[in-house]
């Protein structure tokens, strides 16, 4: 069995959960499980983002330490792929001959965060993505008040995940609230860059999701161009573009297709 795993996946507690369910099934049976789950077993230690030259020395100093309730260890590295590579390197080091108890379990959003010769010694383990339906459902538990058509729109450009879809679903109900019922009011585009200084990238993340939705549901041509203009903006804003000058821009083109509140227009039905 590998004593390295890399969990990949958005930062986050589903991440997390993720990272002690494999640490429970490597290192104990039975009721212990829980405790890892819980993040309270003795013999599972966790680091927080990023994971730092100084946790690793800390790991190294800890290596010939007995499990106290038998069985094995389990170390969580969280924030692996932000480590700088001084660290890695000493993890690296430390991976090449572990303890026959000990088990890593390591975080980052994507493999290609890790250097290439580390993750050749890690087994990987993406974090489980829902299907659009299941996603809705959990959204709905989490947020009852939210829309239907907001829930399907974010549950099927969310790619999946639990807590991005969570962010952007309060991300878009923030932004639809910030927006005035009469688009031609003066204020509307500060009051919309406002709505989204705070989570630029998950709000137009969440616009590309919602026409993506709505163009499949509707065939609309006026959202597959809202789709592609958010795509493009959001490329814009990954480049290291002004996310507030290119959210305005975004904005006005999404007035001129009309298509710019939160429900559909009229007509249109969103599944």
């Amino acid at each position: 069995m590998l004593h390295a795993w890399l969990v990949t996946g958005p930062a986050g507690p589903e991440r997390r959960a993720e990272s002690r369910r494999l640490a429970a099934e490597l290192i104990v049976a039975g009721a212990g499980a829980s405790l890892v789950l819980e993040g309270h077993h003795p013999d599972v230690r966790e680091y927080p983002d990023p994971l730092r030259i100084d946790d690793v020395r800390e790991i190294a100093a800890s290596l010939a330490r007995p499990p106290l309730l038998g069985g094995g260890r389990a170390v969580l590295l969280g924030g692996l792929g932000e480590a700088k590579v001084e660290a890695q390197n000493a993890l690296l080091r430390m991976m090449e001959e572990p303890p026959p108890d000990l088990y890593f379990v390591a975080e980052a959003g994507t493999p290609q965060q890790v250097l290439p010769t580390l993750r050749s010694r890690l087994g990987m383990h993406p974090l489980p993505r829902l299907a659009p339906s299941a996603l809705a459902e959990r959204l709905r538990h989490a947020r009852p008040d939210a829309p239907d058509a907001l829930l399907y729109e974010v549950s099927h450009g969310a790619e999946g995940y639990v807590d991005g879809a969570l962010s952007m679903l309060d991300a878009l109900l923030a932004l639809d609230e910030a927006l005035p019922l009469d688009d031609g009011r003066e204020d509307w585009f500060i009051r919309a860059a406002t709505a989204v200084d705070s989570n630029c990238e998950t709000c137009i993340n969440g616009l590309a999701g919602r026409f993506a939705a709505r163009w499949h549901a509707t065939w609309d041509p006026r959202y597959l161009r809202a789709w592609q203009s958010a795509e493009e903006t959001r490329l814009i804003i990954a480049r290291n573009g002004n996310p507030r000058l290119a959210a305005e821009v975004l904005f006005s083109e999404l007035t001129r297709l009309g298509v710019l509140r939160g429900g559909a227009s009229s007509g249109d039905k969103v599944p």
